[in-house]
């Protein structure tokens, strides 16, 4: 049970670092093995790891592909076999052991807001798509994890605390 945090701010103005440093921190008792935050310019994402599986000891978020699409995520994704197997006929070349946040965010370049459709698991997530300049977020089916949000003047923060 990681912790996700995310700040956007609307009008472009830079992020206050200190405020996503202080969610971040605030959320450490979700996550006591590893705390990250990354930010440009008017975005920011935090994360705070558990660890809870063997790959969850190489995961490290906020994450990205590519260093233009960044994620933050508190997911436990199922069916991967089958899942792995779809990206790869999308043409992603997907590493054995690949973490969930990684097969998030490929199902995400695979099939933008339609990738909850093929996702299985319990998850929460915040995407960054600095491409787009978008903002995609969204929890599991059932709303099992936590994710709550505001829109407050021109700045949208979100969090599963």
């Amino acid at each position: 049970m990681s912790g996700i945090a995310g700040i956007v701010n609307l009008d472009r103005a830079p992020i206050d670092r200190g405020l996503l440093y202080r969610m971040t921190d605030f959320m450490a008792f979700r996550g006591p093995d590893a705390r990250e935050i990354w930010s440009d310019g008017h975005v920011g994402l935090g994360h705070t790891l558990l660890q809870t599986t063997e790959e969850s000891e190489q995961e490290h978020q906020p994450f990205t592909l590519d260093g233009r699409i960044w994620i933050v995520a508190d997911a436990r994704i199922d069916a991967q076999q089958e899942l792995v197997a779809d990206l790869k006929a999308h043409g992603h070349s997907v590493a054995p052991g690949a973490t969930d946040v990684e097969l998030v965010l490929r199902a995400y370049q695979v099939w933008d807001e339609h990738c909850v459709e093929h996702l299985l698991g319990d998850f929460a997530f915040g995407i960054w798509d600095g491409p787009r300049q978008r903002l995609f977020c969204a929890r599991d089916h059932l709303g099992i994890k936590p994710f709550y949000y505001a829109h407050a003047g021109q700045t949208i923060i979100f969090s599963n605390t």
